[in-house]
């Protein structure tokens, strides 16, 4: 008899920021601009931005970055204007504009508790090239 497979359990990808690293304010939003939001981070072509491989991730374009919640505020419209989509194991939020379809980021839970996730894609100005992708096995767990 072969044992059951062990479940994996994602871990978080970094969001430890290095305590000498400079802080930046960015903003961004979504394309219609209902929805605008600034949050401090160090140098985003700096650290890590995680490129996921699970459905939902790909799916959607997700680069994301990792912020605490209290370094995030929205400056156009609320979370009230967004919508939700929660799918299999409901530990993320994938929230949405609910005018244009553009994808915020997903807020978190369990492990994620406190961090808003940024999709990279909707902050203003970004060079996708420079970015400093970190792969991540969504695919896995």
């Amino acid at each position: 008899m072969t044992p059951p497979a062990e479940a994996k359990t994602p871990t978080l990808p970094p969001v430890a920021w290095p305590e000498d690293a400079e802080i930046k304010v960015y903003t961004g939003g979504c394309h219609c601009k209902k929805i605008r939001y600034e949050f401090e981070h160090p140098d985003i072509y700096t650290m890590p931005v995680v490129d996921c491989n699970c459905s939902i991730c790909e799916a959607k374009g997700y680069l994301m970055v990792y912020v605490r919640e209290e370094k995030f505020k929205f400056t156009a419209g609320s979370e009230d204007d967004l919508t939700k989509y929660e799918f299999a194991s409901r530990t993320a939020s994938h929230r949405f504009c609910s005018t244009c379809g553009s994808s915020i980021g997903p807020i978190g839970k369990g492990i994620l508790e406190g961090v808003v996730v940024v999709n990279v894609r909707t902050v203003d100005g970004i060079d996708l090239p420079r970015l400093q992708l970190q792969k991540n096995d969504g695919r896995s767990y």
